[in-house]
């Protein structure tokens, strides 16, 4: 049996399918061929001078797939003085959790096109994909969420953990990139220095410099998963990137001073 290093998504999930917010998210969950279906229930939360509130959904596994379970968990805005903004959002969100899917979709399939039956006739023994979300910053300007995918190939020895993010700037919906923070294209170096020695710190006597070393290099890649928060701006490793295995993700927080120099002004990081 696979050891169980999954993620709990953040809610109990209903039995039956409640009705989207957003128009948008029933007519992509209805899709002819779609694996996914959203299920379960919002939950609404205040923030101070926010723009909107969060509501909760989850995907539950469709009977097309019997050889995939699917668990995820993601939010959606609700409560927008734009309704256009919103519903903007909420369908980059959903896009975005149904392409984590269907690309493990395609990664099972490999070469032969089918998703391959699970080993044993067994619950443990299907291939999975679970997540949750976690909310970071939401207030009047801006939302950003951070996803830990855990993904499981039937018959592996255990599953692994991904981190994936996505942070929007709330005045127009736009999906912000990593550069978008900065006022040139020289942050890499930066940001490698500063989450190397933070790394680091956080895994002490754990460390791994070779494996700290590669998943910090200069590129974009390495610093894919980044987060708004109010004490900094939050950088995840997946699982294996920069410590063991069993070190699962990694997430330091730099804080916004040590931009200083090199953010866009006025912007996320000069005026969090």
């Amino acid at each position: 049996m696979k050891s169980r290093w999954l993620i709990i998504p953040a809610i109990t999930l209903g039995l039956s399918v409640t009705g989207c917010e957003s128009s948008h998210i029933a007519k992509a969950a209805s899709a002819p061929g779609s694996a996914l279906q959203p299920v379960g229930t919002k939950t609404g939360t205040s923030h101070r001078s926010a723009a909107a509130t969060v509501s909760l959904k989850s995907y539950v596994t469709s009977a097309r797939s019997p050889d995939l379970v699917v668990n995820i968990s993601y939010p959606a805005l609700e409560g927008m003085a734009s309704r256009r903004v919103e519903e903007g959002v909420n369908s980059i969100i959903f896009n975005s959790v149904t392409r984590y899917v269907s690309d493990f979709e395609t990664s099972l399939k490999g070469e032969t096109g089918v998703i391959p039956p699970g080993t044993g006739g067994t619950a443990d023994s299907q291939s999975e994909i679970t997540g949750s979300f976690t909310k970071e910053l939401l207030d009047s300007r801006y939302a950003s969420f951070k996803f830990a995918i855990t993904t499981y190939f039937a018959g592996a020895a255990s599953p692994t953990t991904q981190a994936r993010s996505l942070t929007f700037d709330l005045s127009n919906g736009k999906l912000l990139q990593l550069a978008d923070l900065f006022s040139g294209s020289n942050y890499l170096p930066t940001l490698s220095s500063r989450s190397k020695a933070a790394v680091e710190a956080k895994l002490g006597q754990n460390a791994d410099q070779s494996l700290i070393d590669f998943g910090t290099q200069p590129n974009a890649v390495n610093f894919a998963n980044w987060n708004l928060t109010k004490k900094g701006l939050e950088l995840t490793f997946s699982q294996g990137q920069v410590g063991a295995g069993a070190a699962g993700m990694v997430s330091i927080i730099l804080p916004y001073s040590g931009f200083a120099q090199i953010a866009n002004s006025p912007g996320p990081l000069t005026n969090p």
